[in-house]
């Protein structure tokens, strides 16, 4: 365990479960991905499943599987899916009550819709007149991988506005270059907004920019396991300029206010 990460407490708010079939990661089973997270001081995470992702019926059964094996430390997203809105509509509205479900992970790249399209105009009105929380990719859209464009940052504030009750994670935080600065201007605009810095985003002293720019009170943790290292993330929050609260906070005080719960 990391030197000092033992008096706080730790919700990793988005990692990943479940094999891609064409991706093989070190470490990369659920077993060993939960493992990982337990020896270094992760008491809760909360996942979505790569075959959630990436199929359309099977996809939720295979969420429930390992939800149902891991109650005692795993919470989870469900996944919708523009491109099939109907029927991960359909399937959200009989499992989004299942106690082990926080909110929605959407990926606008990985199914490539832009998140204000017709495709998902009957989720955004359902989720936010429910009160449910909405994880989203978001990347820079000037870089190579050209499906990062429906990703954009900016997208999400056009929809953070237009429903202002709406609850929505930047998850990465824009990803890339000036879109981390970017993304500070957008959250201090939108205070139903909020951020993590799961996966490569290897920036230093962001985290002080962002505490210093808006607070620590929308700073969610998470790592993006298995693709990033824990460890990482969990430094990268110890060794910021911040106060012990502020890493309170971002450890676990702001999932717990977010999602009403309690560890």
């Amino acid at each position: 365990m990391i030197d000092g990460i033992d008096k706080f407490k730790i919700i990793d708010c988005h990692i990943h479960l479940g094999n891609l079939a064409y991706l093989n990661m070190p470490s990369g089973t659920d077993e060993k991905i939960i493992e990982i997270l337990r020896k270094n001081g992760v008491d809760r995470a909360v996942f979505s499943h790569h075959g959630s992702l990436s199929t359309v019926e099977a996809g939720f059964d295979m969420l429930f599987e390992v939800l149902d094996k891991y109650r005692d430390f795993l919470y989870a997203y469900l996944v919708f899916n523009p491109n099939h809105g109907r029927f991960f509509l359909d399937r959200i509205k009989q499992h989004i009550q299942n106690t082990g479900i926080l909110g929605i992970k959407i990926h606008p790249s990985w199914h490539q819709c832009y998140p204000q399209s017709e495709g998902y105009k009957d989720f955004w009105e359902y989720t936010s007149k429910n009160g449910i929380v909405v994880l989203t990719h978001s990347w820079n859209p000037n870089v190579a991988n050209k499906v990062q464009k429906y990703s954009d940052p900016f997208f999400f504030e056009e929809i953070a506005r237009k429903f202002p009750e709406q609850k929505i994670i930047l998850a990465h935080a824009g990803g890339r270059g000036q879109y981390f600065y970017k993304v500070i201007d957008i959250l201090r605009r939108n205070e139903n907004m909020y951020v993590d810095f799961a996966g490569d985003t290897f920036l230093p002293f962001i985290i002080d920019r962002y505490v210093a720019e808006i607070g620590s009170e929308r700073i969610l943790f998470g790592t993006d396991m298995p693709w990033i290292d824990v460890r990482y993330h969990i430094s990268n929050i110890l060794h910021a300029d911040i106060s012990e609260k502020d890493r309170h906070n971002i450890f676990h005080l702001n999932a717990e206010r977010l999602f009403d719960i309690k560890l």
